[in-house]
């Protein structure tokens, strides 16, 4: 049965970001040299499921249970690696290679990287993830830069209790997109939206300002993006 909780949160950090939205601060200090993300927002509505929603990819990939979602991941031949036990996430995980022709990584240093929470996922996310990286590489995306994808909740979380949203894994705050061909597309300077808008160009003849990450309405990236922000939603907001 699907709860609706926080999914429209985690779709908007994660679907809407591929063209370039800006979301939470990550509490912590991030590697030298990188910028602080301090803004936050409000999301006033939550994602509308259609009926059959629990029969669709989405809501299948979030009934995963750790040894099917492992297998899955396998089956797409994500390199991965099982990550220790981390407080609130499901079926914790960490990358060793690009996801879908896609690498998704933190600042940090390389040696650096094994030991960072932030690069926790819970393996659901990594196989919306991978649903998400063919929209990428139609933009010519070859890596992902995020903030952040586990936050470790407070020292007091109990052990048993599975959390939603960055402390169990199922969010990423995505800030720098890299295209093969040497382009860099920063989130803060070449998304012109606002929160909450549609992802997309507006209609002909509308004077919003146009921008270098925001395909066109006529793209077959804004079916794919939708259909996308489904899944990611749904693993959000199914137990």
């Amino acid at each position: 049965m699907i709860r609706r909780m926080s999914g429209a949160k985690l779709a908007l950090r994660v679907a809407l970001l591929a063209i370039g939205l800006s979301t939470w601060a990550i509490g912590a200090k991030g590697p030298a040299g990188s910028k602080k993300h301090r803004v936050r927002h409000r999301h006033a509505t939550f994602p509308v499921f259609p009926s059959d929603a629990d029969e669709s990819k989405a809501s299948k990939t979030a009934r995963l249970n750790p040894e099917e979602c492992l297998l899955e991941l396998s089956r797409r031949q994500v390199q991965f690696t099982k990550a220790a036990p981390a407080p609130g996430v499901l079926i914790p995980v960490r990358l060793l290679g690009p996801v879908g022709g896609v690498l998704y990584r933190t600042d940090f240093p390389d040696a650096q990287r094994p030991r960072v929470p932030f690069e926790v996922l819970d393996c659901r996310l990594v196989v919306a993830l991978s649903e998400w990286s063919a929209t990428l590489r139609a933009q010519d995306i070859d890596e992902v830069r995020l903030f952040s994808a586990w936050r470790p909740p407070s020292k007091t979380w109990p052990e048993d209790r599975i959390a939603e949203g960055h402390p169990g894994g199922l969010a990423v705050d995505l800030h720098l997109f890299k295209q093969s061909s040497g382009r860099t597309l920063d989130v803060e300077r070449a998304f012109h939206g606002r929160i909450g808008a549609t992802a997309c160009l507006p209609p002909r003849g509308s004077s919003a300002p146009s921008s270098a990450l925001r395909p066109t309405r006529t793209s077959s990236t804004c079916s794919s993006l939708r259909t996308t922000t489904t899944l990611i939603e749904t693993i959000s907001t199914s137990r």
